[in-house]
């Protein structure tokens, strides 16, 4: 089909061991799934049944600036207090997490490409009107998060992971405008509140929703990701230029310790929100025009984010140790550098928001019936409007949240653990049950028990500090 990958659902499925990109003849049965009329891996084995792919127009370049800016957002300022939470030992942490969010990240989209969904009950009176005889209609391709969830788990699954997937996005947007106004009401010598900086930030991120395409978003992102990599450079120099080049050792590095047991917990969801993003990983994968290149790129993008992270963890850590703020940029010293560490937080959250809303808005619009890309009728404006809306609606929450670290460590334990971590694992185990060889099974077992693990501990130590500091407030 023209603009589109047919995939045809003939019973075989052919793809690679390494969590390749499955064939264009994919399973028609498959172990789980929706199962059924319900969703699940395809239409009966006794039946061929056509999937039209739809190709994006993003390039892998465009695809991996996106997911580098999306990936070094938020969590990266506070990498070097997760260590601080954590002692040195939450390198290994950063490490476990990067490792099995980039094997999540995979598994997420296999089960997108292998999968698809019965057609919308609109389509299917629109097929049955043209024949004399009720027809099946054309299944649907998995197109975004909530797809593969019904996909997996039925009506249920989408309804699960919508709310937890949504209430993450929106939860970040809303830190993106804590951000924004705490480090221009610094970087403006607190000329207004923080709060009003953050209105200020509304009236020019807002309008970054109305794009209705993600190639579009991939300049802006390349800003982001390159300001992400050049906070990391600013951080490191403070390194080389109070340690090494002093011949000093760094002074925080002394109150630094290799395990803080009873805290490493939190570690887990600040952490977590560096690999927070499974959540777009599906739109980003529709975007490209060669998706077949999107594992490499995947392997490319978490390569980055790692060592960027490790770099400015280290650097932070190893400078103000004890003393390190929940936002890095905080304990940089007065001067040029910790001015232009400022001006570069203040384009990321501009770079991420739309891009992080994107799923949000786009399945609101699906539940609507509203399409920001039609050519007539009201659906642009009507979609504008309702993204509008989104935005004021994170803006409203970001203005009634007065702890960055510690509602960034719930969200990432509860929500962003169970998006990247925990839900993929599930999902790939029930469509791909009766395919996977018994140590895959067991290694995604591990995968939702450790995460499953992060999610309770990380969610109680974030509680008891919230708690902590109402109490003292």
């Amino acid at each position: 089909r023209r603009g589109g990958t047919v995939l045809r659902f003939k019973g075989g499925t052919q793809h690679n061991s390494s969590l390749g990109v499955v064939s264009d003849n994919a399973s028609s049965t498959g172990g789980g799934g929706g199962g059924g009329d319900e969703g699940g891996r395809g239409a009966s084995s006794m039946e061929s049944t056509s999937i039209a792919r739809p190709r994006g127009t993003s390039s892998t370049g465009q695809a991996m600036a996106n997911s580098v800016n999306i990936l070094l957002g938020v969590g990266l300022l506070s990498v070097p207090y997760a260590l601080q939470q954590g002692g040195w030992a939450g390198l290994g942490v950063l490490a476990t997490l990067g490792a099995m969010t980039n094997y999540t990240g995979k598994a997420l989209i296999r089960c997108q490409t292998s999968g698809s969904l019965p057609p919308l009950a609109a389509e299917l009176e629109a097929t049955t009107a043209v024949s004399e005889a009720p027809l099946g209609g054309e299944r649907r391709p998995l197109l975004s998060y909530e797809d593969i969830g019904e996909a997996a788990f039925g009506a249920g699954g989408r309804a699960f992971i919508t709310f937890v997937l949504y209430t993450e996005l929106i939860g970040t947007c809303a830190l993106f405008f804590i951000l924004e106004g705490d480090h221009l009401a610094i970087l403006l010598h607190d000329a207004h509140s923080s709060r009003w900086f953050m209105t200020a930030s509304a009236a020019v991120m807002i309008p970054t929703l109305w794009l209705a395409d993600l190639s579009s978003l991939s300049y802006v992102g390349a800003v982001g990701a390159l300001a992400s990599v050049s906070l990391m450079g600013v951080v490191a120099y403070q390194l080389v230029a109070v340690g090494i080049f002093s011949g000093h050792i760094p002074p925080g590095i002394e109150t630094t310790a290799a395990l803080h047991l009873s805290t490493l917990p939190v570690s887990f969801g600040l952490l977590a929100f560096v690999f927070a993003g499974h959540a777009v990983f599906p739109a980003i994968y529709s975007s490209m025009d060669t998706p077949e290149d999107y594992e490499g790129m995947l392997d490319r993008t978490y390569g980055i984010v790692g060592v960027t992270c490790l770099i400015i963890g280290c650097a932070g850590y190893a400078l103000w140790g004890e003393d390190v703020a929940d936002e890095v940029t905080l304990n940089l010293p007065g001067g040029a550098a910790s001015t232009l560490a400022l001006a570069l937080i203040t384009i990321n959250p501009l770079s991420k928001f739309a891009l992080t809303m994107d799923p949000v808005a786009r399945g609101l619009e699906s539940a609507l019936g509203v399409d920001i890309s039609a050519k007539q009728g009201n659906g642009p404006l009507t979609a504008r409007a309702m993204r509008t809306g989104l935005g004021l609606g994170a803006l409203t929450v970001a203005a009634t949240v007065p702890f960055f670290a510690v509602v960034m460590s719930l969200i990432g334990s509860f929500l962003t653990l169970t998006v990247s971590v925990i839900f993929p694992a599930a999902c790939y185990l029930k469509m791909f049950e009766g395919e996977i060889g018994d140590g895959e099974k067991a290694l995604n077992w591990a995968i939702m028990l450790l995460g499953g693990f992060g999610v309770v501990a990380g969610s109680y130590s974030a509680l008891g500090e919230i708690s902590a500091t109402l109490g003292s407030a």
